[in-house]
């Protein structure tokens, strides 16, 4: 009896429904997310066998690759035999291999096959141990940062999905948290920065692996035959950011590492949501405002530690520092020999009065600051270039009507000029002059 499964049950009510007129061909193999020639060839396929057709053909055959039963058979005699006892399946293989009555077996499938016949017993696995991290002693000295994409607003609000950026300090538990409509570089880089307009500078950010922190790579083309490159350091703002303020920022290896943050989230996807249910809070601007006014004071009261060191360990900020400058994303362009250059499809002119120390193949370089401004710098100072608009070239004939003036118009060949002649052949049988 032929026993279908349930894909094969949804290909074959597709089918039907294209034969009877109901789907076209395209959107059958759309459903079925299958391309148009494979979807054309099932269809053929099963006009021709029926509903058996959508049975693939191997099922109720052995592989092709499957390895003779003799060798099976004597690969376990060779297992259970006295004098190969104790010998592991990657040992045992060999021999196998090497025996005239076996043949070359992978020691995974012996390893299987004597799993099967109670002849070998598989390891179980070694749990890692982890040890508890204790926090550390005085606020500041390290905070914890992530992000979760969550239906926070559980379908109240327009948008499909928000984004909660959050920081928790690991000696107090002190939330500094914000939503977002997407984790991006720019609401993390943001939520830094106004955390260290509040606090002042931490000692340490403790963040995961995510590219717009940072993270190690292996550097394409750089590998030898036989030799392993050493991976690199891909610079992101948000580091290139701390460093300048001297704080050290520490990738984490794995979600058991950030632990503290991570229970975090699971404390307010369960508290913060209902919260916010109850408020009736629809949008991300009402949700932002019930955080900051509403929960995280309650969250401050409630939940968050005495220090062991009552000192606070956060730094000042120094004056001459702008975040907005120094979290900003920054692009390099070349200055070409009009003075101009080209940012986002669009040309940029720098006036003369600005282009007096400048000269061309200078690096001009373009940030895109927290704020949302733009910014030109080039050779240490800040300019001011206007976007560049090409006047639109207006037809010849109809500028000249305009003016009042007749349009020239090119003299054409007549029909019987010799130009339009058609080229006769040359007789063959023509005697020269």
């Amino acid at each position: 009896m032929l026993t279908l499964s349930l894909r094969e049950r949804d290909r074959i009510s597709v089918l039907r429904q294209v034969a009877e007129g109901v789907l076209g061909p395209k959107e059958g193999a759309e459903r079925l997310g299958l391309s148009s020639r494979q979807f054309r060839r099932i269809r053929r396929r099963w006009e021709q066998e029926g509903d058996r057709a959508v049975v693939h053909r191997g099922r109720g055959r052995g592989s092709n690759r499957r390895l003779p039963d003799g060798l099976r058979c004597r690969a376990l005699q060779m297992a259970a035999d006295p004098l190969y006892q104790d010998f592991g399946p990657t040992l045992l293989s060999e021999h196998v291999a090497a025996d005239p009555q076996g043949g070359p077996v992978h020691p995974s499938t012996l390893r299987l096959w004597m799993i099967e016949a109670d002849l070998w017993k598989a390891k179980p696995r070694r749990r890692r141990h982890r040890r508890r991290r204790p926090r550390r002693p005085a606020r500041g000295e390290m905070v914890l940062m992530d992000s979760s994409e969550h239906d926070w607003l559980e379908g109240r609000s327009e948008e499909e999905e928000m984004s909660l950026v959050a920081m928790i300090d690991d000696a107090t538990s002190e939330v500094f948290a914000a939503f977002y409509p997407r984790d991006t570089g720019l609401a993390n880089r943001q939520v830094i920065a106004a955390y260290l307009r509040e606090h002042g500078r931490m000692g340490a950010l403790y963040v995961d692996r995510a590219s717009h922190f940072g993270n190690w790579r292996s550097p394409h083309g750089s590998r030898k035959a036989g030799e392993e490159a050493d991976p690199v350091m891909v610079h992101s703002i948000i580091r290139r950011g701390l460093e300048a303020l001297e704080v050290e920022l520490i990738l984490a290896l794995s979600p058991q590492a950030k632990g503290r943050v991570e229970r975090l989230f699971g404390t307010l996807q369960d508290r913060l949501i209902k919260e916010m249910r109850v408020a009736g809070i629809a949008s991300r601007e009402d949700a932002n405002r019930f955080l900051q006014e509403v929960f995280l004071p309650f969250w401050k009261e409630h939940f968050t530690l005495s220090p062991q060191n009552p000192t606070d360990a956060h730094r000042p900020l120094p004056g001459d520092v702008d975040l907005n400058v120094l979290f900003a994303e920054t692009d390099t362009r070349l200055l070409r020999e009009d003075f101009t250059f080209r940012y986002r499809n669009e040309v940029w002119q720098i006036e003369a009065a600005e282009a007096q120390d400048l000269r061309p193949k200078q690096k001009v370089t373009i940030e895109r600051r927290l704020d949302g401004s733009v910014h030109y710098r080039c050779a240490g100072r800040y300019l001011h270039p206007c976007r560049f608009v090409a006047p639109s070239p207006e037809p010849v004939a109809a500028a000249e009507t305009a003016q009042g003036k007749t349009p020239v118009t090119r003299p054409r060949p007549a029909a019987d000029h010799p130009w339009r002649r058609p080229v006769l052949p040359i007789p063959t049988n023509a005697s020269p002059p």
